[in-house]
């Protein structure tokens, strides 16, 4: 085993300029203006001339001095610029292929963390941009301290659990503490380091605290966890995009929103740093995926035409034929198919969303848990074919109570969840009582004999100090127990 520690020490001082370093801290530390920007750049290396270059090749009114620029642009924006400059000339991309995809993946996870910290309104997303950026500048170092170890560590066939693994076997620690140790041994303020440290580590994500420092490590996980999804595995997107949601409190419509701009940001600095022949394995997967459905949906077409030639009115009758399954699609997808009630996955989404138009907008929904009394000894009795019967009454009795912006979503075996929108906080309760009182007074015959069926039900209205929909959805869990405990057939609501 190699030991590494000892080397990165040595070379702190040597590997990361400490340009770098100093623009950061300044960035931190809210401390960059354009005077001190212009003074740290001008003759490093020519960096003032090629910050003006990488800033022009995107414009068509051109800047005539770095000056003019950073007083339009302001010194911000420009360290952006400085950083993806430094960074590709560390990373060996010239003429290099391995560290040229690494490099790649590098920045659009800089392009990630940035545009989802900046979605979140995290206190300096640009530091998020440096998290991202900085988070496998291990590999850069290994590629030009210990050579054949890197060349082995980029093999074509290791994923990033079969780097992980080498790393460990071969240094002792993964390429995540590398980073670490390196930006800790060059001076880099805490706002970068953390983030960098924790990049991977889904666990630490889970119990993370509040302040900057922990929200930018948020922002940098979810960077890299989605540089991870288009470049090596395109089927963790429904996870990771239902984790983003929940943890930086954002809705569908941002997260969209977001997708777009992190490719925007990610081909512009591709363009200006004359990346032209990029590898975007994500965005290939995707187009490949497109193309195998679309050959799938030009066979039938074709084995349509055919029969059009035969019998032409038969095109409009595959016509209907065919929207209507796909609508029939969509509805098995999304909703249980025994009662037509809504199913667990549209409910997680869909009160998601709910929650978070309340939290901005003030916009009140109940949550109501319902259970149907004594349903096993329904089943025991009269048998399973029955008790579904019983299932799709009720919920057809739910939904003629509901309004058609309320629904219902079925969660387990006799146990549903009602969410509906009420102008105060007796609405909901309300709107249980009276499905109470129908299921009470409604028949249900077996045999030419009527069995008594009633639900019980936990209300929970939305209060602002609720944390998350699940707290909610627990609240009204709770009322319904409590109402069963308190005899069944009952509404409890405190």
């Amino acid at each position: 085993m190699i030991e590494i520690r000892e080397n990165i020490e040595k070379d702190s001082g040597h590997f990361l300029p400490g340009l770098l370093v100093k623009t950061l801290n300044s960035i931190a530390q809210n401390s960059m203006s354009e005077e001190t920007f212009l003074e740290t750049v001008i003759d490093s290396n020519f960096f003032d001339l090629r910050i003006l270059e990488y800033i022009n090749s995107s414009r068509i009114s051109k800047f005539a001095s770095l000056k003019e620029a950073v007083n339009e642009l302001g010194a911000v924006y420009c360290s952006f610029v400085l950083m993806n400059i430094i960074i590709y000339d560390i990373s060996g991309t010239h003429g290099n292929e391995e560290s040229g995809k690494l490099f790649e993946m590098q920045l659009f996870s800089a392009s990630a963390s940035y545009i989802i910290a900046k979605h979140a309104g995290i206190d300096c997303p640009q530091l998020a941009y440096a998290g991202g950026l900085l988070s496998n500048i291990s590999y850069f170092y290994l590629s030009t301290r210990f050579e054949s170890e890197f060349k082995d560590l980029v093999n074509k066939d290791r994923n990033l659990i079969k780097r992980m693994n080498y790393e460990w076997e071969t240094f002792g620690i993964d390429h995540a503490e590398i980073s670490s140790l390196i930006l800790t041994a060059a001076g880099f303020p805490q706002e970068i380091v953390a983030p960098v440290t924790h990049h991977h580590q889904k666990n630490f994500q889970e119990h993370i605290g509040s302040g900057r420092i922990t929200d930018l490590s948020l922002a940098v996980y979810f960077g890299s966890m989605m540089t991870v999804m288009f470049y090596e595995d395109f089927n963790s997107a429904s996870d990771l995009r239902r984790e983003i949601k929940n943890f930086m409190n954002l809705s569908s419509f941002q997260l969209e929103a977001a997708f777009e701009e992190i490719i925007e940001l990610f081909k512009n600095a591709s363009f200006s740093l004359g990346l032209n022949a990029l590898t975007f394995p994500g965005h290939f997967k995707l187009i490949s995926w497109f193309d195998t459905q679309l050959s799938v949906l030009r066979s039938e077409l074709e084995m349509c035409e055919k029969k059009i030639s035969e019998l032409n009115f038969q095109n409009v009758k595959f016509q209907k034929a065919f929207e209507e399954n796909n609508k029939k699609l969509v509805g098995l997808a999304l909703k249980d198919p025994l009662t037509g009630a809504y199913n667990r996955r549209y409910l997680d989404e869909k009160i998601h969303d709910e929650f978070l138009k309340a939290k901005r907008y003030g916009q009140s929904f109940t949550v109501i848990s319902a259970d149907i009394d004594h349903f096993k000894k329904i089943n025991d009795s009269y048998g399973h074919a029955f008790g579904d019967v019983v299932l799709i009454k009720l919920v057809q009795i739910i939904k003629s109570s509901i309004r058609k912006t309320d629904f219902i979503a079925r969660t387990g075996g006799e146990e549903f969840i009602i969410v509906c929108h009420s102008s105060n906080e007796l609405g909901g309760i309300i709107i249980a009582e009276k499905m109470r009182k129908i299921i009470e007074s409604s028949s249900f015959r077996f045999e030419g004999k009527d069995v008594p069926v009633t639900m019980s039900f936990g209300v929970a209205n939305f209060f602002p100090e609720v944390k998350s929909a699940e707290e909610l959805i627990r609240i009204s869990d709770e009322r319904l127990y409590a109402a069963k405990n308190a005899g069944r057939n009952k509404v409890i609501y405190k």
